[in-house]
């Protein structure tokens, strides 16, 4: 087989490596609800296609060059970015409503059945009720550097008293073993705000007549309350 025929063999060889690696990977992130990346790697595996059929027989090496940079490029920086960014999302998840068992256990507020997850980040994410009424509006969680729950803040909107924001919120703190170590509840009004006991906010939820999303009773695994 002569030189030049060897060369067209190759480079069909080295294309048809990169549009089915294209597709393969446009296909994983279809399958991690990467709409962007799912939609423009099969367009570009088609325009690549298209060079290819049209250099049939003369092989362009520099497209060859710059595809195989490209597939380096994207398999060590995006693609590990978007894997990590998929586990950190799963992670989180474990801690949203299929959580809500523990926290009824612990006593501490769950994340009601309508409400939708509006953020996820690196190691937080949150959910939160459709609207701004009055009531249980959100529930932020927070994850430390090994994906454990680290603390959970839920905020509760109350009626205006005369034009002046007033809400409470409940921060629940995470020992390493997942138990709950500690409870604190904050009372703000306006620019003022206050450290409350988990009596007087069950007394504000209940002359308000909100729900509060948490049982009466203390978490049974000994969490206590933070000043």
């Amino acid at each position: 087989m002569d030189t030049t025929k060897l060369k067209i063999i190759l480079y069909r060889i080295c294309m048809g490596v990169v549009i089915i690696w294209l597709l393969a990977v446009a296909i994983w992130e279809y399958g991690i609800d990467n709409q962007f990346e799912a939609i423009f790697l099969p367009l570009l595996a088609l325009v690549l296609s298209w060079q290819t059929i049209k250099s049939w027989r003369s092989p362009n090496w520099g497209q060859v060059a710059y595809l195989a940079f490209y597939m380096v490029w994207i398999s060590f920086f995006n693609l590990r970015r978007n894997y990590n960014d998929h586990q950190n999302k799963l992670q989180l998840a474990k801690y949203g409503p299929a959580f809500n068992a523990k926290r009824t256990k612990f006593g501490i507020p769950v994340i009601p059945a309508n409400w939708e997850s509006s953020y996820y980040g690196g190691r937080d994410a949150e959910w939160r009720k459709k609207g701004n009424t009055i009531g249980h509006q959100n529930k932020s969680i927070f994850l430390d550097s090994l994906h454990r729950l680290e603390f959970e803040e839920d905020f509760y909107n109350l009626k205006h008293a005369d034009s002046v924001d007033r809400y409470v919120s409940i921060s629940t703190y995470f020992s390493k073993s997942g138990s709950v170590d500690s409870t604190s509840y904050r009372y703000e009004a306006g620019m003022n705000n206050k450290t409350i006991s988990r009596t007087q906010a069950d007394s504000i939820f209940m002359v308000e007549k909100i729900q509060k999303d948490y049982s009466s009773n203390l978490a049974e695994n000994g969490g206590k309350q933070r000043q």
